[in-house]
C-alpha cells in the first residue's frame, strides 16, 4: 500500500526493513539506499496473538527503530522521509497489504486484516499523543510496502549481479524462490510458473513446498532410516559433518532430488546462478555436489549466501522503486 502519492521526499530516504518471520521480527535501517550497521532490532512476532495486539507490537518495533536511527543519526527531523518496507510471509495480498494466511501455525488471526492499513491507522494515533516526538508525526505519513520474503532476498541478490539471470532459492520451513532478470522478477515466462514461484508446483507428484525445506530433509531421512528419535535437521547436518554414512547419504539424495526437480526450470530460464539462502543452505557442502550433478546437462555457478537478511533489508527498500 502507499502513503501520500506524488510527495517529494525531504533530502534523507529512511527505509525501515522488516523481515517478520513467524518466530521473530526483525529490523533494519537504509538511509539513502545504504544500509546502516546500527541501529538493528529483534523482537519476539506474537504470531499467535490476535490482529489489534500484533498490529500494537508491530508498529512498537516500527517506532523504536525510527526513534534509534533520529537519535543517532543527527539528522533533522525536517530533512527525513520516511519508509516502511516489510517482509511478510504468503499467502498475502502484497499490493493490497492484506494477509491470507491460514492452516500455517502463524499469523492465523491476520486472515483478511489490512495489516498495512491498520499499522498506518495505529501509527496515526500515536503520533497524536501528547509529547509525541515530531518526526513520528513524519514516520506517521510514510509509504508502507509489503513484500513475499523470498522475492525480496532475490531482489537483494540481484543489486548485487544487477545484469544477470537468477534463480534463488530459500531453503529453511519450507521452499522459497524468485526468478530474477536484470533486476526485475520473472513469472509466467521462459518457464517460470505463472506465480513466479516453485512452492506449489508438484514434483514426483508432491508439492515442492514440502519436499525440499525441513519437513521435506526429515522425511527424507526418516525414509533412509538415518534419523535417531528427536534429531532435527542441524543433527543431521552435524551427523554428516562427522562422516557418518547414512547422514551422509541423505543429503547426497536431497541435493540429488533438488537437481532433478530445477533441472527443467533451468534448462527454460537459463539462470546466470543459482543462489541459495536459509538454514538448511548453509549445509551446501554436503549436498551441493549431487546438486550440480543433477542439474547436468545444464551448468551452472550454485552460491551459498550467508547474509539471507541483509539481502531482504534490501530488497524492502527496493520496494519503492
Amino acid at each position: 500500500m502507499s502513503g501520500t502519492p506524488g510527495k517529494t521526499p525531504a533530502g534523507t530516504v529512511v527505509t525501515l526493513a522488516i523481515d517478520a518471520g513467524g518466530t521473530f521480527m526483525k529490523g533494519g535501517v537504509l538511509e539513502n539506499g545504504i544500509l546502516l550497521a546500527e541501529p538493528y532490532l529483534e523482537q519476539p512476532s506474537r504470531s499467535e496473538a490476535d490482529a489489534a495486539s500484533f498490529i500494537a507490537h508491530f508498529a512498537s518495533l516500527i517506532i523504536r527503530l525510527a526513534g534509534a536511527y533520529m537519535k543517532g543519526s543527527g539528522t533533522p527531523e525536517h530533512d527525513v522521509t520516511f519508509r516502511i518496507g516489510t517482509a511478510f510471509p504468503g499467502p498475502f495480498d502484497y499490493d493490497r497489504g492484506i494477509s491470507r494466511i491460514r492452516g500455517l501455525g502463524k499469523y492465523e488471526q491476520l486472515y483478511g486484516v489490512p495489516v498495512g492499513e491498520l499499522l498506518k491507522k495505529e501509527l496515526r494515533r500515536r503520533a497524536g499523543l501528547p509529547g509525541s516526538a515530531l518526526w513520528m508525526r513524519t514516520l506517521a505519513e510514510a509509504d508502507i510496502a509489503f513484500g513475499n520474503d523470498a522475492v525480496l532476498f532475490g531482489m537483494g541478490a540481484a543489486k548485487r549481479y544487477p545484469g544477470e539471470r537468477l534463480l534463488c532459492l530459500t531453503l529453511g520451513t519450507g521452499l522459497g524462490s524468485v526468478f530474477m532478470d536484470r533486476g526485475l522478477t520473472v513469472s509466467g515466462s521462459d518457464g517460470v510458473p505463472e506465480s513466479g514461484m516453485l512452492y506449489a508446483e508438484t514434483f514426483e507428484g508432491a508439492p515442492v513446498d514440502g519436499q525440499f525445506g525441513r519437513r521435506g530433509v526429515l522425511a527424507l531421512a526418516d525414509a533412509l532410516q538415518a534419523r535417531r528419535q528427536g534429531d532435527d535437521v542441524i543433527d543431521l547436518a552435524a551427523a554428516a559433518a562427522r562422516g557418518e554414512a547414512a547422514a551422509l547419504r541423505v543429503w547426497r539424495t536431497y541435493g540429488e532430488r533438488l537437481g532433478r526437480m530445477l533441472r527443467p526450470y533451468a534448462a527454460s530460464f537459463r539462470p546466470d546462478r543459482l543462489i541459495l539462502g536459509g538454514q538448511i543452505a548453509k549445509s551446501l557442502p554436503l549436498f551441493g555436489a549431487s546438486l550440480t550433478d543433477a542439474l547436468l546437462p545444464v551448468r551452472l555457478p550454485v552460491l551459498y549466501e550467508d547474509d539471507l537478511l541483509r539481502l531482504v533489508f534490501y530488497g524492502a527498500d527496493m520496494l519503492f522503486d
